[in-house]
């Protein structure tokens, strides 16, 4: 006997903007059924729906025409509380983007769902976010703060928000978009565990085609529809965590054997079609390969270790230096002891202006802007070895930096501008130096924006 779906889709379209000239068809004549304990994805390239779906099972996109069951119950016949009680019962939303509040700490951001429902107390509600933290590893970070988790652990607090009223369906929109190659197989490995030990009906959308093989049944969509279905395994067989790595790409490195399963997935949309997403994928690890000799994993670990050294200014450990230098067998980039410092200490010395930048200035007086610009200017010819040729243009320069602080200039009149000969009043910087010094600044000026000028 077949079982019952918990999710039926019918006709579910969605317009917007309709009846005007810039209508636009998100959703076309979606129809689907989707099983207690299947693991689904919804998959295709960027834009073709597949986020609107999962928004319109989940009761958020209202703007719908057609009909949406969950466990029997018309959705889009509910009212705005009959609504909001359903979802925080059925439903548990994990995004890409985590939606921690930053003022919470990690315990009370799993509890806050819990708010919301009466006859449970707070020893309770303690009890059952702290049985959750300690189950995804997370028991030791519960008074931590958002901004002092790494991305995976971030994840792993929204995962345990989200099932803190115990949902029987989790819909995760892109969830390891913002995770490094680790962090997302965690990730999935524990939306493997949720659904084979725990019975929860998963519905996952993603564009990343290298864990497929997770879903029982995959939804390729495009252009607003879904264009074919693939079954990987019955509802009742479970996943391996094991993946065998064919002969053929033994050696592979791994960004690149994601190409090759890149590739393979969009010839499930068209056997024909020049992906834009195949082509992103491919264009950025050229670039990374070409311009740096390394892969977007390797480059995510940096940008990791470059965050933390932002919110915090103090790099005590090396972590840079050490993840520089380190040897590839041992993880790191192996990089010579030399270029390892070069690296680590400019990245240092940019993240001490920005963070100078940020700091607040109460008076806002000629003189906080003078001192700002003498000591950006100082960096800048430092940094990029600019001899100016007298002190007209050394005070052109100065006084370019102030406007630019003001925003008095765009960015690429400042270029424009210190480009200018000196016989012409400018500062006469080589258009390429001048180039260089301007996005610099821009880098530096990031800081600025945490402030009112």
């Amino acid at each position: 006997m077949n079982p019952k779906p918990i999710i039926k889709v019918k006709n579910l379209a969605v317009t917007y903007f309709k009846g005007k000239p810039n209508e636009t068809h998100s959703l076309k004549n979606i129809n689907l059924e989707i099983f207690p304990g299947e693991f689904v994805i919804f998959f295709g390239p960027s834009g073709c729906g597949k986020s609107t779906l999962l928004y319109s099972i989940s009761g958020l996109e209202t703007n719908i025409d057609g009909e949406i069951f969950i466990d029997d119950k018309n959705i889009s016949k509910l009212g705005t509380k009959e609504l909001e009680h359903f979802h925080q019962q059925k439903i548990g939303m994990i995004f890409q983007a985590y939606y921690l509040i930053g003022s919470l700490s990690v315990l009370k951001n799993v509890i806050l769902p819990q708010i919301a429902s009466s006859g449970i107390s707070n020893k309770e509600r303690k009890r059952k976010a702290l049985a959750l933290l300690q189950k995804f590893g997370l028991h030791q970070e519960v008074h931590r703060f958002p901004s002092e988790l790494s991305g995976g652990q971030q994840q792993r607090v929204a995962i345990s928000r989200a099932l803190i009223n115990n949902p029987d369906v989790l819909l995760a929109d892109e969830p390891t978009g913002n995770l490094d190659s680790k962090s997302s197989e965690d990730v999935l490995n524990l939306f493997s565990e949720l659904n084979e030990q725990e019975n929860k009906t998963i519905i996952l959308v993603t564009h990343n085609p290298s864990n497929l093989d997770i879903a029982h049944r995959i939804f390729f969509m495009k252009d607003g529809e879904i264009v074919s279905v693939k079954r990987n395994r019955e509802l009742n067989q479970n996943f391996s965590k094991k993946k065998e790595i064919p002969a053929s790409q033994a050696g592979v490195p791994a960004h690149l054997r994601d190409l090759a399963v890149l590739q393979k997935a969009y010839a499930e949309l068209s056997a024909n079609e020049s992906s834009e997403e195949l082509t992103n994928f491919k264009a950025r690890e050229l670039l990374l390969e070409v311009l740096a000799g390394l892969t977007s994993d390797e480059l995510s670990t940096i940008e990791k270790h470059v965050k933390k050294l932002l919110i915090s200014g103090v790099d005590t450990k090396g972590e840079i230096f050490h993840y520089l230098d380190q040897n590839i067998k041992l993880g790191g980039l192996g990089f010579d002891r030399r270029t390892a410092h070069n690296i680590s200490e400019k990245i240092k010395a940019i993240v001490k202006k920005i963070r100078f930048l940020e700091k607040k200035n109460k008076n806002q007086d000629t003189s906080w802007f003078n001192n700002t610009a003498l000591q950006l200017r100082l960096y800048l010819e430092k940094e990029f070895k600019v001899k100016l040729k007298n002190e007209v243009a050394r005070r052109f320069f100065h006084e370019k930096i102030i406007d630019r602080l003001h925003d008095k200039i765009s960015s690429q009149d400042l270029q424009l501008l210190i480009n200018t000969p000196v016989s012409k009043g400018g500062a006469g910087i080589h258009i390429r130096k001048a180039k260089k010094i301007s996005n610099r600044l821009e880098l530096l000026l990031l800081g600025k924006y945490n402030n009112k000028f």
